[in-house]
């Protein structure tokens, strides 16, 4: 064998083995489940919550493969006996991601998972720059046109006493860290009393 491809074939087993290693310390904070992140944010859009917190998910009205495994999951936790505390003052929000509908099918596609969530109609214009403020990726599938890419990560905002909101964590959902959840919310609700 010639030495490039004995060093074509080291290099290549050296990327398998370091690549993984560098994405692991990159984002060793995933590794827990959580991303703390204490932004504020301007989200006009949940002007209309009396709740302390809120959890976001944002998704899109119809999307079968994200979606609705994972509001049927959420709506396992929201139900479950370790949430029944909690659900006073935390509200539970689908942010649709596909601007072309109307205006109410967010709230029923959220409600037919359960019916204490709410479906959040945004209009193109609202949905720009989202991504960069929350992180909140998505992108029209370039093989259904009619479907949507996304991220599928669950989001915890804090409504200050002025009003002010702030983006406390955002939480991974394979597989979400219900105890780790439910510990961040009770403290940031004993903060607040």
């Amino acid at each position: 064998m010639s030495k490039k491809i004995i060093l074509g074939i080291l290099f290549f087993f050296l990327m398998i083995l370091v690549i993984p290693v560098v994405q692991s310390l990159l984002f060793v904070t995933q590794s827990t489940g959580k991303i703390e992140v204490e932004q504020k944010i301007e989200a006009p859009y949940l002007d209309r919550s009396d709740k302390d917190m809120m959890l976001l998910f944002f998704g899109y009205v119809g999307c079968t493969k994200v979606c609705t495994p994972i509001l049927h999951q959420l709506d396992t936790f929201y139900d479950s006996n370790a949430f029944e505390a909690h659900k006073s003052s935390v509200g539970f929000y689908f942010i649709n991601l596909m601007p072309q509908l109307e205006s109410h099918q967010p709230d029923q596609f959220a409600k037919s998972f359960n019916p204490n969530f709410e479906g959040i109609y945004l209009s193109q214009k609202e949905l720009m720059g989202i991504d960069r403020e929350l992180g909140v990726f998505f992108t029209k599938n370039l093989s259904i046109p009619d479907e949507i890419d996304h991220s599928d990560h669950l989001y915890l905002v804090q409504r200050q006493k002025d009003g002010a909101l702030i983006l406390k964590s955002i939480y991974t959902m394979h597989p979400l860290n219900r105890e780790l959840l439910i510990n961040d919310i009770s403290e940031l609700k004993e903060e607040k009393e």
